[in-house]
Formats: C-alpha cells, structure tokens, sequence
C-alpha cells in the first residue's frame, strides 16, 4: 500500500470513528425533547392503517408503496434523531409520495403493470389532480381531505429536497462539513413538517375509506388516530363525516 493510500486509510478511520462518537452524542443531547414520543405514536397510527385498511384493501404490488411510505417516517424518525434534519425532510416528501401512489395505484392496476416494467410514471402534480377529482371524496372539504395540507407540505418539504431555501441548509458560514445539528429550532422545525405531513395523508385515507370507520367499526384504529389527527380536524371528522376518533 502506498503512503497516499495509507493517508487515505488513516483520514477514513478518523472521520468514521468521529462521525459515530458524534452520532451518538447527538442521540443523547436530542431524546430528551418530547416531539420523539410524539412522533412515534404518528407513526403507530400508520402501523395500524397499514393493517386494518392498506392491507385489506389494496393489492399486494399496489400496498408495497404504503409500506414503503410506512418505513419513510421511521427513516425521517431516525435521521431526525441525529439531528439530519435534511435528510429527515427528504424521507417526509418521499412518504407523501409513496402514500399516494399507493391509492392511485389500487385504482389503476394497468398502469401498475406498466410501472413495474418502468413503462410509466405519474407525478405529483398529476397525482393531486386524480385526488381532487376522486369521485370518493366529493363533498369532503380539501380541508378535512387532507389535500390541502398535502400540497402545501409537499411544496415546502420540494424546498428541502431541492436546497432551495437556506432555512434547511445543514451547513452555515463557519462549516465546510456539517452532517448534522442539534439545534432546538430545527427539532421544532422537523416536528412541525412531520406532525402536518403525517396528518394530511392519515385524513386523505381515513376520508377514502370513511365507510370503514364510522360506528363501532375499528375501534383500536379509531383509538390510535387519535395521535395523528389533531384536536380541530378530529371534531370535524365527526360532525362531517361521522367517525369518532378518541
């Protein structure tokens, strides 16, 4: 080995012992905030849609995108937790996409097959027209539907994806290198997108598939979203679409 690669082996073994003791130091410093509990129990709300409504109602090929979307909050979770708040913000755009692929796939299983042999693609923008016209959800207010907040969402997460906006740039202007932070701001920022994220696509399935919700139908489901579904759009649900999540 020569004495450039032995420089090369001796910089890599420092960076990743720093990185991991930095890794580790940052879970310490973050856990403490209260937004991580809150955070799993979003995410145990998506376990139980998955279970009782994804599963049961769409196909196999179609409900993979769901439980890819399911894992994309975890990754978020996760990253967050380090404070990679910027690779946390992707995992929340790719979990809108992927829950909505979901549904727009159970609806068109031709173009799922085409999918499958990378024969076609639908974008975001295209996908919100199909949501906004879905015959299931006329009549639930884009408030209640979630659609409204899924856009909204998906603009601001672009935001992070595409380092448009320099409120969600890791580094700053003493820093060449920054994998992560641990700033209170930016715990609160990530909260803020994921609980809003979250929320809309919960009320978008949970307003698709009301017919499975209302009465004493599924009540662990019901008692779950109470985690995902704020207070306001909670009493909403109920005196709209009468589901009762509590």
């Amino acid at each position: 080995m020569s004495a450039f690669e032995d420089e090369l082996k001796a910089n890599f073994d420092k960076f990743s012992a720093g990185w991991k003791q930095q890794a580790s130091a940052n879970v310490k410093a973050l856990e403490i905030n209260k937004f991580y509990l809150e955070s799993y129990r979003r995410i145990s709300a998506l376990n139980g849609i998955k279970h009782d409504i994804i599963m049961p109602s769409l196909s196999p090929e179609s409900a993979k995108f769901f439980f890819e979307a399911h894992n994309d909050t975890l990754v978020s979770h996760v990253n967050a937790s380090v404070g990679s708040w910027r690779s946390a913000l992707k995992a929340l755009r790719s979990f809108i996409e992927n829950c909505l692929a979901a549904l727009y796939f159970k609806d068109h299983p031709i173009e799922l097959e085409l999918w499958s042999h990378g024969k076609f693609r639908i974008g975001f923008t295209d996908l919100m027209k199909y949501f906004l016209d879905h015959p299931s959800l006329q009549g639930v207010p884009a408030a209640l539907s979630g659609l409204e907040a899924i856009k909204d969402e998906y603009a601001t997460l672009s935001q992070a994806v595409h380092g448009s906006a320099a409120s969600f740039r890791m580094t700053d202007s003493a820093s060449e290198i920054l994998l992560w932070k641990t700033d209170a701001a930016k715990v609160g920022m990530w909260a803020a997108r994921e609980r809003k994220t979250i929320e809309s696509v919960v009320l978008l399935i949970v307003s698709l598939y009301r017919d499975k919700l209302t009465a004493t139908q599924l009540p662990a489901l019901r008692q779950i979203l109470f985690y995902a579904i704020s207070e306001a759009k909670r009493a909403k649900l109920k005196s709209e679409l009468k589901i009762t999540v509590k």
